[in-house]
């Protein structure tokens, strides 16, 4: 079998430009009278990233969407089998039929066969490339899967390529935060660290990346707050994430704040691991007036952070409230912002941070 030169180029060049991957997708597609083509990983999570070609975007963020167990993938996988196989050789016609990703998906969209192989992703809990007729046309067949065979070997290894090119990314935004003297780390889907600097590895053992690269924090509640963080970024809900989250100071070690920034995925990011970049500030005795540490770390108001340092000196809601000539409730409305934004949530554990940011003497 002859293979298209300029395909195989264009699934090359598709692995270090995505946006490239419909057109590239268009090509295959039509090379077995297909409607469509995508190209899909799923997490562990269950989050679905794709690159589709028109005909099948649509299809594919209803896909995307909805509650579903795809069993195709599955018994291509339990046969063992890695190559191109039509739904007709996984499922008989009336399971298709009475398919909910049929019936939601494919056939609203006057869609109807598909035709789909697995693909190797360490960074993936499932990857697989995915092609659709119309309604009206025959099934895929035999002959279809050799030919999309042929081509499997370099879109498996044009996968792997976008994979690494995406780990090269991460380390040079570690390499970066090294030069301008940050800690740091860039992370996963799931939390797993995909490249961290030496700056960050000197800060064992009060951070650490333990088993299956998680980092792993140094007391009850600063580990906590990192795994809740994590999780409310991977849910998509970010502002239910608490930005940065406190480590109290030691006797010979300074206060660190450690600060989880979201990565904006884009549609075409389908094989892209990285999902947030964690920085650490180590706190050392400022010469700004606290206030001004304590805004900068964690994005307080000026009112904020002046309820933050009277709450220091054992002030009462009442009390500040008084010398601030404001109302009792406006001031527990700053307390309950201020919790948000420290991830403290207690009056005590905001104090306590408070006085762990402070220079030495000052407490």
């Amino acid at each position: 079998m002859t293979l298209d030169p300029d395909l195989i180029a264009r699934i090359y060049e598709a692995a270090a430009v995505p946006s490239a991957w419909p057109a590239t997708l268009e090509r295959l597609a039509g090379l077995v009278g297909g409607a469509g083509g995508a190209v899909v990983s799923v997490d562990g999570m269950g989050a679905t990233r794709f690159i589709a070609t028109d005909a099948y975007q649509r299809p594919y963020e209803t896909y995307a969407a909805m509650p579903r167990r795809n069993v195709r993938p599955e018994r291509a996988l339990a046969r063992q089998h890695y190559g191109f196989l039509p739904d007709v050789a996984l499922c008989t016609v009336e399971e298709l039929q009475s398919d909910p990703i049929y019936q939601e998906v494919l056939f609203p969209f006057g869609l109807a066969w598909t035709i789909g192989a697995p693909v190797s992703s360490p960074s993936a809990d499932l990857a697989f490339f995915d092609f659709c007729r119309r309604t009206g046309d025959a099934p895929f067949g035999d002959e279809h899967a050799m030919l999309l065979d042929a081509y499997r070997p370099h879109l498996a290894r044009a996968a792997l390529l976008a994979m690494r090119l995406n780990m090269e990314r991460a380390r040079a935004v570690a390499a970066t935060l090294t030069q301008i003297g940050i800690p740091g780390a860039v992370l996963g889907a799931q939390g797993e660290v995909l490249a961290a600097n030496h700056l960050l590895e000197a800060l064992s053992p009060r951070i650490e990346i333990g088993a299956f690269d998680r980092i792993v924090l140094k007391g009850t509640t600063p580990g906590r707050l990192f795994r809740e963080a994590l999780a409310a970024l991977g849910s998509g809900q970010p502002e239910l994430a608490t930005g940065s989250i406190p480590m109290p100071a030691e006797e010979d070690a300074p206060a660190l704040v450690l600060h989880l920034i979201p990565i904006k995925r884009t549609a075409n990011d389908v094989f892209g691991g990285a999902s947030t970049v964690l920085l650490v500030t180590p706190v050392t005795a400022p010469s700004m007036p606290l206030t001004g540490v304590l805004a900068g770390l964690f994005d307080l108001t000026p009112a904020e952070s002046k309820v933050a340092r009277q709450l220091a000196e054992g002030r009462t809601l009442r009390q500040i409230a008084l010398a601030n000539g404001v109302a009792y409730e406006t001031v527990r409305s700053q307390l309950h912002s201020l919790s948000a934004k420290t991830g403290t949530h207690r009056q005590a554990d905001l104090v306590r941070l408070v006085f762990a940011l402070s220079p030495p003497g000052r407490s």
